[in-house]
């Protein structure tokens, strides 16, 4: 609560001094002193000149930025502030937040993902953010998220996980088993039948996590000492994966690939999350769950975007009432929404989305299924291993590397693999 009346003390000093600027231009200003003796030359500024308004630094994706850019004329002007909205790689700001903000050269505010939180908050980059009374509003999820250590370090704006994209031209959903799914691909006679990244762990979460396997164990906090990657349940689901390619199923594509083939009517399914919504429309397309694994939901990883003050920024107070005051209201929500439509954190908002978009509700029930990506700093050990291994298995490279001298003979043997070289690398060998 202190943070929150410091906050609006200092909007209120901020206005003053703005209305104390403008105070040269008053008749008091013209009436002549009585001249006793030679006037004493100086260098100091006129009256009349403002001291200049404070910047605040805000490093967003293009999407985000577009949304965020027109909106925050009324927030400069209600706090006398300047607001920068700076267009940033998304894939950059993770890591140049962390050599910028030392540098004297970062944001204030930077927008990105939960499971950056464990890595930052362990290196002194993001600052805690009392979320106040806006915390009744937002998810559990997005708290959740965006929490590590006792504190909560960003304001969760949105929640996204994957579900399944169908052409609803050639098929009315989205099949319960993948065996049924394989059919209605052959009956719509696609050149291919399901699509997703090969090479990406988050894509492919489902495939490991589906029937009980996991990248850490969750009690409460995720526990680097307890890597999943290997266990019964992951073992079995990358034989499941296994299969799927070899029946022709799931078949292997980048991103771009994957996206290209849905649009072009050549695949009847496309896994990826609601970001890609628009680039789906070009065919009458519909979501549903992914195809269970046994008899089980699959499983995808929850990823949840937020916004965070960096711990170098000397304007911490303004920077979280933009994101409290200003960033948090349900029209810059909505607005970020129609730019990039992830599903909101905001209860409010996601009311109104819910009930307008069916779509949306989907990806909400995929999400339900779900599990938050592990935000601990180890999780950076897991991405390239897991991808790697996943990768094996659609590609079915299998065999000896002959770079390495690794082999690989089958799924089980992949995973392993994976799971190793985790365990190995959060160990520090």
């Amino acid at each position: 609560m202190k943070r929150n009346k410091l906050r609006y003390l200092v909007i209120l000093v901020l206005l003053s001094l703005v209305v104390t600027a403008c105070g040269g231009d008053s008749d008091t200003a013209s009436d002549s002193p009585e001249a006793t003796e030679a006037p004493i030359e100086t260098l100091a500024a006129p009256a009349t000149t403002s001291p200049p308004p404070v910047k605040l630094v805000v490093w967003a994706e293009e999407k985000v930025a577009t949304a965020l850019d027109p909106l925050v004329g009324a927030y400069e002007a209600a706090a006398g502030v300047d607001i920068e909205v700076v267009v940033y790689d998304f894939g950059a700001i993770r890591t140049d937040v962390q050599t910028a903000g030392p540098a004297g050269e970062g944001p204030d505010v930077f927008l990105g993902a939960h499971d950056w939180v464990g890595e930052l908050a362990a290196n002194g980059v993001v600052a805690p953010l009392d979320l106040g009374s806006v915390a009744s509003d937002l998810f559990e999820v997005g708290v959740t998220a965006f929490s590590y250590g006792g504190e909560v370090y960003g304001f969760p704006y949105a929640t996204e996980a994957i579900a399944m994209f169908y052409n609803a031209d050639l098929v009315d959903s989205v099949p319960e088993t993948w065996e049924e799914a394989k059919t209605a691909c052959d009956t719509a006679g696609t050149e291919f039948c399901v699509g997703t990244p090969s090479n990406d762990a988050y894509h492919n979460h489902p495939f490991i996590a589906s029937a009980g396997g996991y990248v850490f164990a969750s009690t409460g906090g995720f526990d680097a000492s307890d890597v999943g990657l290997d266990n019964a349940g992951a073992i079995a689901s990358a034989e499941y994966l296994d299969g799927l390619v070899k029946n022709g199923t799931v078949y292997s594509a980048d991103y771009g690939g994957a996206m290209s083939n849905f649009q072009e009517g050549r695949a009847l399914f496309w896994m990826t999350g609601p970001w890609a919504r628009g680039d789906a429309s070009a065919v009458n397309y519909g979501v549903g769950l992914i195809p269970q694994f046994d008899g089980n939901a699959a499983t995808p990883f929850v990823g949840v975007r937020g916004a965070m003050v960096s711990s170098f920024s000397d304007n911490q107070v303004l920077a979280q009432s933009f994101i409290l005051d200003f960033f948090a209201t349900i029209d810059v929500q909505q607005a970020m929404y129609e730019s990039d439509p992830r599903l909101p954190a905001t209860k409010s908002l996601f009311a109104v989305v819910e009930a307008a978009d069916p779509i949306a509700a989907s990806f909400a029930a995929s999400a339900s299924n779900g599990i938050p990506m592990p935000n601990i700093p180890e999780m950076g050990s897991v991405w390239g291993p897991m991808a790697d291994a996943l990768n094996v298995i659609r590609e079915q490279a299998y065999g000896t590397n002959e770079e390495t001298g690794v082999t690989i003979n089958n799924a089980t043997d992949a995973v392993k693999l994976a799971a190793e070289q985790v365990r190995n690398a959060i160990a520090g060998g």
